[in-house]
């Protein structure tokens, strides 16, 4: 694949990673020293936890590659990725993660290969993204709409960063977005699968 491809007016599937494309055991675990508060939180969990103040967040499972690898695969939405890609469309990511590194090699652990240029780990403090969650997705879209992308499809698992990219056609009115919600009764749990 090249590294640089023609994007102008161009299409490119954009792809989540946890409870998107894979379920992990990857829990965040939240403490708070003042009220002695804490409890372990799934990614979905997490999606919905009201932070308050003093709490402290741990996320060192989403920095460990070999749980990534050992996730369960959700089959369908993988199975979109790949067929996108062997029609010779182009695929990106935008994970709440901090390493594009630790995502490449979870893809190519599964046979992917996509440009490390459209892989956006928001977190990662060299990209210089700012704010919560949904507003770092929203400026990896915009990176995209600098690149020359203006159809996007969309999956993720979070309903905050479903809204989020439909509404960056108000700010870029050029720009085609169809964002699929991953609903949560689609998503295998992981818990039930290592039981197997």
């Amino acid at each position: 694949m090249k590294l640089y491809e023609n994007t102008k007016g161009g299409s490119i599937t954009i792809f989540d990673i946890d409870d998107t494309l894979v379920v992990t055991n990857s829990k965040i675990r939240v403490t708070n020293p003042k009220t002695g508060f804490s409890t372990e939180l799934t990614p979905q969990e997490f999606n919905t936890f009201e932070r308050r103040p003093h709490d402290e967040m741990d996320f060192s499972d989403f920095r460990n590659v070999e749980i990534l690898k050992a996730g369960l695969v959700i089959e369908w939405v993988f199975n979109i990725l790949k067929r996108t890609i062997n029609k010779g469309k182009l695929v990106g990511i935008i994970t709440a993660r901090d390493s594009g590194d630790l995502i490449r090699e979870f893809l190519s652990h599964h046979g992917i290969n996509i440009n490390p240029n459209y892989i956006f780990a928001v977190n990662d403090d060299s990209l210089g993204f700012s704010g919560d969650i949904a507003s770092r997705k929203k400026q990896a879209f915009e990176k995209f709409i600098e690149m020359g992308f203006t159809d996007f499809k969309f999956f993720d698992d979070d309903e905050k960063n479903i809204k989020l990219a439909k509404s960056i056609t108000k700010d870029y009115p050029q720009v085609k977005m169809i964002a699929t919600l991953i609903k949560k009764k689609w998503i295998p749990k992981f818990n039930d699968y290592s039981k197997r």
